[in-house]
């Protein structure tokens, strides 16, 4: 067990409620760890439900800042406000979200990390992230499937400490694809590289059918039954996200796996309408707070 943990914080975009949940919790700090809050002192300059391009570009910079403070261990883990992606792009910097860009700021290759989303033993990891529909298909192919699945696993065993995580791997196509009647992927591509991975050990199970199989998740996880699988893979941002967002609420919290250290977001966004009320709640960042510490206290 670490003594001492340090874990960085950003506030996100200083126009929305990131600042005021952080202030909230460290008012009534609670935790074993100690909390580094990682900002810039312009940040008082801008105005509750303001967003501009000088927000935008003021909560890139804190990013930035965040991973130069993880990769050299100044920080044990990252937790990370809300920001808004159009906000930042209108500052002339092209992003489409904070875990693609603490890759780069890693060095490491976007299509090597993993987000995953979390709520107690409901765990869902997101294939593709912030794509076009249309585009999600060309990115199915066998390496890059293969190459998920193992980091995946790999992941779990070191962060969840999981021996042989139960991985289930849900269809593309609606049913799965039918047996062929509503897609071919699962035949050519999924099907072909699930059968391929268990040979060497891999517990995999799928392809599932994604409405009654995130259907059972999802009441399971409401009635406090314990889930069938340690996680569930989804091909894409809304083919699993509704579910996990509906039953988890602000207890789920967003996790990038893959990256030198440990890094949590708050699963929810910027809420500019809100800004400057007091009325946003710490859940999610709490919650973040809480996964941080267990995984770290006791799990490494």
């Amino acid at each position: 067990m670490k003594k001492n943990l340090k874990i960085g914080m950003t506030y996100g975009d200083p126009a929305g409620i990131g600042p005021e949940i952080l202030r909230k919790i460290l008012r009534n700090w609670r935790y074993s760890s100690t909390p580094h809050v990682i900002g810039i002192k312009d940040h008082l300059n801008f105005k509750p439900g303001c967003p501009s391009k000088m927000t935008g570009k003021h909560s890139y910079e804190c990013l930035k800042l965040s991973a130069k403070l993880a990769n050299n261990k100044t920080i044990d883990a990252l937790i990370t406000g809300p920001v808004s992606k159009e906000m930042i792009n209108k500052a002339n910097i092209r992003f489409s979200g904070q875990t693609d860009e603490l890759a780069r700021f890693c060095e490491v290759s976007s299509e090597k990390v993993i987000m995953l989303f979390v709520a107690n033993d409901l765990r869902l990891a997101l294939f593709t992230r912030h794509l076009p529909l249309k585009d999600v298909a060309s990115k199915i192919t066998k390496k890059s499937l293969s190459e998920f699945l193992i980091g995946l696993n790999k992941e779990f065993k070191k962060w969840f400490k999981i021996k042989n995580p139960k991985i289930a791997v849900l269809g593309f196509n609606p049913h799965a694809g039918e047996k062929g009647l509503f897609g071919r992927e699962e035949q050519k591509i999924i099907i072909p590289i699930i059968s391929k991975l268990k040979k060497t050990g891999l517990k995999l199970f799928g392809p599932l059918s994604p409405d009654a199989t995130l259907a059972r998740a999802g009441q399971d996880f409401l009635s406090g039954k314990k889930q069938k699988y340690d996680v569930y893979v989804s091909f894409y941002h809304d083919q699993g996200l509704p579910m996990f967002k509906a039953v988890a609420d602000l207890r789920g919290v967003n996790v990038t796996l893959g990256l030198p250290f440990l890094r949590v977001s708050v699963d929810h966004g910027t809420a500019f309408d809100i800004a400057g009320k007091n009325t946003a709640s710490t859940q999610s960042l709490k919650s973040a707070v809480e996964f941080v510490e267990d995984v770290l206290y006791n799990a490494i």
